[in-house]
């Protein structure tokens, strides 16, 4: 198809006007197409005076402010006066992204009230699996560990972890992942109460502790840890403190076998340590002097 020549409005009333003189017809008053050209142009060259947009006015969203997840971890771990407290307030806890990648809260596990508590690093994936800590091999070596000394792990001792969110694949966690994590720690061991307390892994000890040196140079030394937890005086808590040692983890000590001399030695003076104290324990696995 062939696109239509394009002629202006003067010379199509030209020829209009000779064909008309042609047949014979009077020739027609061109003023009036000039007159005509001229608004064309005149239109063409003043545009129309522009219109406004019409504008809708957006609704008022209102403005979520951040929430410190450090500040909500420490609010609510002091709010809690008991064990269930603490496990229901962690559970609904939203401010570690760990909770959102595992399978189970490891809270607790063992005898709550028992004078020994131990505390792990973080969750382990067979504790991520039942929801326990200490399970699988490192909780079976864990387990023997204390049996060497006389010392029942789930009838003498109370069990926790510092991170109670497996980290994903086994990771180690992060700096703000133990901080927001922390409060919490510090409040269940002051609600567990324990007489002794035994740090297995570099993470707890540092956390627990408050400091940066490693479990190599903190597992030679002795603490009297407070109970009084992040409450602090007045959380309804008596203050006390608790005998504490650090101790190599059982991943560490299966990984490097020839420390496993220096973990008896840990163990052996944790054991006269506590017998000294006149902890009592179940007889289970007790060991002779």
């Amino acid at each position: 198809m062939h696109a239509r020549p394009s002629i202006s409005v003067e010379t199509a009333a030209q020829a209009l006007a000779q064909w008309w003189e042609m047949a014979g017809l009077d020739p027609i008053d061109l003023s009036h197409v000039h007159r005509l050209r001229a608004q064309a142009l005149k239109r063409t060259i003043e545009p129309s005076p522009p219109v406004a947009p019409k504008i809708t006015p957006a609704r008022a969203t209102p403005v979520r402010k951040p929430v410190d997840a450090l500040a909500q971890a420490h609010a609510l771990a002091a709010a809690c006066s008991s064990l269930d407290a603490l496990e229901k307030a962690l559970a609904g806890f939203d401010g570690c992204g760990l909770r959102a990648h595992a399978r189970n809260l490891v809270f607790a596990g063992g005898r709550a009230g028992a004078p020994i508590m131990v505390v792990a690093d973080a969750a382990g994936r067979d504790d991520d699996e039942v929801g326990l800590p200490f399970q699988g091999l490192e909780g079976e070596l864990m387990a023997r560990m204390l049996a060497s000394i006389g010392i029942d792990k789930d009838g003498d001792c109370y069990q926790a972890c510092l991170i109670p969110w497996r980290p994903p694949g086994g990771r180690q966690a992060t700096t703000e992942e133990i901080a927001v994590c922390r409060p919490f720690l510090m409040r269940h061991i002051a609600l567990a109460a324990p007489r002794a307390l035994l740090l297995v892994g570099g993470l707890t000890a540092q956390a627990v502790l408050g400091t940066s040196e490693s479990v190599m140079k903190l597992r030679t030394r002795s603490f009297d840890h407070p109970i009084d937890g992040e409450g602090g005086p007045g959380a309804g808590l008596q203050a006390n403190t608790a005998y504490t040692q650090c101790l190599l983890s059982p991943d560490y000590l299966m990984k490097r076998p020839r420390d496993k001399a220096a973990a008896w030695q840990d163990l052996c003076r944790f054991r006269d340590k506590i017998s000294a104290m006149g902890i009592a324990l179940t007889g289970k696995n007790r060991a002779k002097g």
